[in-house]
């Protein structure tokens, strides 16, 4: 947020340049702010489809588990069978591990996003209060010159 001091002695078209001036900085920081909060909900659809993958994932190794010892019942007859099913719960492990390491950092990510969007709020929630206060300064400053002009 800038630092715009409010003249004592303005003119009104320069008030009305400060006005502005705040006014458009507050837009500014609305649209930052829904920007940040749009980021932050594709981030956390995006996060939700990797747990989602997770499970899957979880769901893929138990089943590899229990077809590697349906084949070592039957490693006489069908070795090569379970050599591919042990293949497969390699393959599962590994996208399991990475899955899971996805969805952790996707999790982080999330949690220091959630932790900066509430600064950014908290920031956008003073600034706001600094310009209300600003601009109620600037009428006041317009109501004072009118009713010295009138008198």
């Amino acid at each position: 947020m800038s630092n715009l001091t409010i003249p004592p002695n303005a003119d009104d078209s320069t008030l009305k340049k400060l006005e502005k001036k705040i006014i458009q900085e507050g837009k500014e920081e609305d649209t930052h702010v829904k920007h940040s909060l749009k980021d932050l909900n594709k981030l956390e659809k995006a996060s939700n489809k990797a747990d989602k993958t997770f499970d899957k994932s979880e769901h893929t190794l138990e089943k590899k588990h229990k077809e590697e010892y349906k084949a070592n019942q039957t490693v006489n007859k069908v070795t090569h069978k379970h050599d591919l099913a042990v293949a497969a719960v390699g393959s599962a492990e590994k996208d399991l591990a990475a899955k899971k390491q996805e969805s952790a950092r996707l999790h982080t990510e999330v949690e220091q996003r959630k932790a900066s969007i509430d600064g950014v709020l908290e920031a956008q929630r003073q600034h706001n209060a600094i310009r209300e206060s600003k601009l109620a300064d600037i009428h006041n400053v317009r109501s004072g010159s009118g009713d010295s002009a009138s008198a």
